[in-house]
């Protein structure tokens, strides 16, 4: 049974495209190099992390020895993809920084859209640190590790799995579990746009839960707070004032808490910048906005920060902390009927259903009976049982793809455009469901077996898309 639960779990999966969240772009680009900064080498590296041999690049200033040295961890998304950090790795090395930037885990080493270890990728993040710490250009005691967005819970897990790492950086993280973080990221895109909060609710909440209870959420679960806890070495967490994918003040809130046993540790908000840390008006892609930019005011707070610890500096400093105007909250578990498989399940029961109308006559005519009996409501029904489910379902994982960012449309009367479509179609189905049970009750007696079958399989049909559309956000 579990076999067979994980198999159409995984269907529903793919028929869905439901790819994990807590994850937009990293920062990409590197800002042009002025003729009189520092000058940079490169040097190409390979370390092993367990049975598995991963490729590195390691950025230094030029003749540098005996410097402190951070270890870039990728966000969400599969690897390779090195380069994605490489104008990270380029500003801290100008400012004195060796970094090294590494090949994340993929497809065929345990990473992929649904699934994913925090252990495996702990354990490549400390495995890199252990690689640079004997690299002549950094000093071994003084190698610490930053990750951004989903590797911000990637570098706590490091941490409290081994003391190979002298500090400890997180930019964009989040304090939620990532399907919360998620469900954050969802409504308040949804919101943004102008969606009203029991849809966005609903929208951002239910595709998360359903694929979360059958275990294709990848990282689901995971709490940093714990492993922050008992963090003994100096951490500095950066925050961006327009994140829309995790929420800065309350990852501060939880941090701060967590951090209360550490002596040295940081929590800054950067102004004016967005998840990457690129210079933004709103952390939209508004006019202005450069996605590919890498805020200076980032760069210099991580890096006076380090350059401090080299200089023995320590202490507390903890910005002021921001409010989120979408309140972020923990995702409900889904009901026996709200998981992927029951998902999935209901959508073929849907398809059996209202199938039945149109094959019923396709046999009816093959056999020479004649044509079965049909009406206006009859067709209504059939056409939009079959359409309206998987459009349902397809905009929900579209919602959860995009992050809520991307409503598809207009939001009028505070629903998207798409989803008002759906609603309307609905009220329209089931007005002419009905008007179709009151004509198959006055011709009953008059009706073949066949077209009784299929009135009879329309209704049910219908009557089971009031529950499902309810759960599901098409009566909000």
């Amino acid at each position: 049974m579990a076999s067979l639960s994980r198999t159409i779990g995984a269907a529903a999966a793919g028929l869905l495209a439901a790819a994990l969240a807590v994850g937009p772009p990293p920062p990409a680009a590197a800002q042009e190099t002025a003729a009189n900064e520092t000058a940079l080498v490169e040097t190409e590296v390979v370390f092993h992390s367990g049975d598995r041999e991963v490729g590195a690049t390691v950025i230094a200033p030029e003749g540098a020895q005996g410097l402190p040295g951070v270890v870039l961890v990728a966000g969400s998304g599969p690897g390779p993809g090195r380069d994605r950090y490489r104008a990270n790795a380029e500003a801290f090395a100008e400012a004195g920084i060796v970094a090294m930037i590494y090949d994340k885990r993929g497809t065929g080493e345990g990473y992929t859209q649904f699934e994913g270890s925090f252990a495996d990728l702990a354990d490549d993040a400390n495995a890199a640190v252990q690689a640079l710490r004997v690299r002549p250009e950094v000093d071994p005691a003084l190698v610490g590790l930053h990750g951004h967005s989903e590797g911000a819970w990637t570098v706590i897990e490091a941490a409290a799995r081994s003391e190979a790492a002298a500090f400890v950086i997180t930019s964009g993280g989040s304090g939620l579990t990532p399907e919360d973080t998620q469900a954050w990221m969802n409504r308040n895109g949804l919101v943004d746009a102008g969606v009203g909060e029991g849809l966005a609710a609903a929208l951002g909440d239910r595709m998360i839960a359903a694929l979360a209870a059958d275990g294709l959420f990848r990282l689901a679960g995971y709490d940093p707070v714990p492993a922050l806890s008992g963090l003994d070495r100096p951490f500095l967490g950066v925050f961006a004032e327009f994140d829309l994918n995790t929420p800065p003040g309350r990852t501060m809130e939880l941090y701060e808490a967590a951090l209360q046993g550490n002596d040295n540790y940081a929590l800054r908000l950067i102004p004016g910048v967005d998840h990457g840390m690129a210079p933004t008006v709103d952390g939209t892609t508004a006019p202005g906005h450069d996605e590919d930019a890498i805020d200076p005011r980032y760069v210099e707070t991580v890096a006076d920060w380090v350059l401090g610890l080299a200089a023995g500096e320590s202490g507390v400093v903890v910005d002021a902390i921001p409010v989120e105007a979408v309140p972020p909250g923990p995702v409900a578990a889904a009901p026996w009927f709200g998981t992927a498989t029951a998902l999935l399940a209901a959508l073929g029961l849907f398809g059996v259903l209202f199938l039945a109308y149109p094959a019923a006559a396709l046999v009816a005519k093959a056999s020479g009976r004649g044509p079965l009996a049909a009406t206006w409501a009859s067709r209504t029904v059939a056409a939009i049982g079959l359409l309206l489910p998987v459009l349902a379902a397809c905009y929900s994982a579209w919602v959860l793809m995009s992050g809520g960012q991307e409503p598809l449309g207009p939001v009028v009367a505070g629903r998207p455009l798409p989803w008002l479509v759906l609603q309307a179609a609905a009220v329209a189905m089931l007005a002419a469901a009905v008007v179709l049970g009151v004509q198959w009750r006055r011709r009953r007696k008059e009706l073949g077996a066949g077209s009784k079958l299929r009135f009879s399989a329309l209704l049910i049909g219908a009557a089971l898309m009031v529950p499902w559309g309810v759960y599901w956000g098409l009566a909000a």
